[in-house]
């Protein structure tokens, strides 16, 4: 619903002289700095548009001695134009602003907070804020990734790693499952207890040894790893043991309820391939391809994105297989790693080491390729960073830091006051009968009165009176209500209102053509409504 006065606005480049405009395409996701060819006196003379809409100076800065437009998010527009245009005096405006600070990160270029480097990859989770500001909470500052607005909730404040000076895009509370096998089979997360089966844990620096013939490890069924209802990522990193184990399959990772309701990430003997493969009421759905021979380091990943159904397989950072999948039933079986079922009846086991398992619940990856597995002791901050940031992605914090005053141009009516001595007329809505004897019953129709305002403007100029007319064109006259700010006649809260009869317009001088040059005496009338 419009409002009044703020939505009365005026016409900015019909109302003021156009000195110049340029025209900026395809401006990108990262570009903030546009040069102008005439440098403006202040900022009020400057107009931007993006896609036709015009931009309030507070989304931008002048710099480089007013020859640079500096936007505090980048438009991302197919189409800017900035326009310069001259003001008179009467038309000048103060107004505050809150100051921001704006840090941009992204894959092409590395930023340097604080002596540390950050770009945009699969595995950085923590980023700093600009140097030197002050925040006490996410209300202190905005995250945009690729120009679309972060809400708080995608990412951590403070970070778990740079404190009040950075944000962790990672969802600290994804990761479900994090084993990292320092000389313990615990889970780093804190969510599951890890049982050892088939002999004596055997441990060389960060990684288990796993024997081939009997060992695994066993988790009891969990909701944590049903694949229902949420995005999910599995990966692991490990190194299988050469010799004939690796021509027979064997399991990595596998949720088991019962031959019919199970998941399998595994490498498949037959051709070296790693393969995952869910089996749903007997419904099975796979995905296959890399290779994972004896003797190498593998990074494999299995991630699912619920919100756009893409299910995809990566081996040593890329995509080698992906599939459209609509999740099924409930999987809820024991989970095991290095086995194909749970302790009743145990096969394909695995033979080799295993430097890390994760699960959480994110899509952590999703691009054909994937940055090298660069931490092989990961934290639980490495969960899904903003539900999976690509290395194509741009992450923008735009940090408010103080005020700052501004000359700003007259925009609407809101910067106009109505004539001092307005009337205000307070109703209520009665029915009355009356008899030929001359007695009366009433009906009251309602117990809430209607407000009647009369505003007149006296000698202003055509640019308001313009947007007053635009205004009560846009409504259709009294057709169509609207709602009115009472701080415009300084009282406080807002009514639902529309236009009670014609608009009176009366010229008072003039002295040119241009809007500027006419002065008129503008009145009407707003009448409560309850729509």
């Amino acid at each position: 619903m419009a409002t009044y006065p703020d939505d009365a606005a005026a016409p900015t480049t019909t109302a003021f002289s156009t000195v110049s405009e340029q025209t900026f395409t395809n401006t990108g996701t990262t570009r903030t700095d546009f040069n102008l060819a005439n440098p403006a006196t202040n900022k009020a003379e400057v107009v931007p548009f993006i896609e036709g809409v015009e931009q309030s100076i507070s989304t931008f800065d002048l710099s480089n001695s007013s020859h640079t437009v500096s936007f505090t998010t980048a438009p991302n527009a197919s189409n800017l134009t900035i326009k310069i245009i001259t003001i008179p005096t009467r038309f000048l405006l103060n107004r505050t602003f809150p100051t921001v600070r704006a840090i941009d990160y992204s894959n092409g270029a590395t930023q340097v907070v604080n002596g540390n480097n950050y770009t945009i990859n699969s595995e950085t989770v923590s980023y700093a804020l600009p140097e030197g500001v002050n925040v006490d909470s996410t209300t202190d500052f905005m995250v945009y990734l690729s120009g679309v607005f972060q809400a708080p909730s995608g990412y951590t404040y403070p970070s778990v790693t740079l404190g009040n000076q950075g944000i962790d895009i990672a969802d600290n509370v994804a990761t479900r499952l994090l084993t990292n096998f320092t000389n313990n089979i615990t889970d780093d997360s804190g969510n599951h207890t890890l049982t050892k089966f088939g002999g004596t844990s055997v441990f060389s620096g960060s990684n288990i040894t796993l024997d081939g013939s009997d060992d695994f490890l066993y988790i009891p069924s969990s909701s944590d790893f049903e694949i229902h209802d949420k995005s999910y990522t599995l990966d692991l990193f490990f190194k299988p043991d050469t010799g004939t184990s690796m021509t027979s399959n064997q399991s990595l990772f596998v949720n088991h309820l019962d031959a019919d309701d199970n998941y399998n990430l595994r490498l498949v003997g037959a051709n070296s391939n790693v393969g995952f493969v869910i089996n749903n009421k007997g419904t099975i759905t796979e995905m296959y391809g890399g290779n994972a021979n004896g003797g190498s380091n593998y990074h494999v990943a299995v991630s699912y994105d619920i919100s756009t159904q893409n299910l995809n397989l990566y081996v040593n950072n890329v995509k080698v297989a992906h599939k459209s999948y609509v999740t099924g039933d409930v999987i809820s079986g024991n989970v095991t790693i290095g086995s194909n079922s749970n302790l009743a009846s145990k096969g394909e086991f695995y033979n080799g080491n295993i430097e890390f398992v994760r699960y959480a619940h994110s899509t952590r990856y999703k691009t054909p390729q994937i940055a090298a597995v660069s931490d092989f002791t990961p934290n639980v901050t490495s969960g899904a960073p903003l539900g999976a940031i690509d290395q194509a992605d741009s992450l923008s914090i735009r940090v408010f830091d103080g005020s700052v005053t501004t000359i700003d141009r007259f925009s609407s009516m809101a910067d106009r006051k109505p004539d001092k001595g307005f009337t205000t007329e307070r109703k209520f809505d009665t029915i009355t009968f009356s008899s030929q004897a001359g007695y009366e019953k009433r009906r009251l129709k309602s117990r809430r009165p209607k407000r009647q305002y009369d505003l007149r403007y006296s000698n202003i100029t055509g640019v308001e009176k313009t947007a007053i007319e635009n205004f009560y064109n846009a409504r259709s006259g009294e057709f169509e209500s609207f709602t009115f700010d009472l701080s415009h006649i300084n009282e406080s809260g807002t009514i639902n209102a529309r236009f009670d009869g014609s608009l009176k317009v009366t010229q008072v001088l003039s002295h040119g053509s241009a809007l500027t040059d006419n002065f008129y005496t503008v009145s009407f009338k707003l009448l409560e409504t309850y729509d």
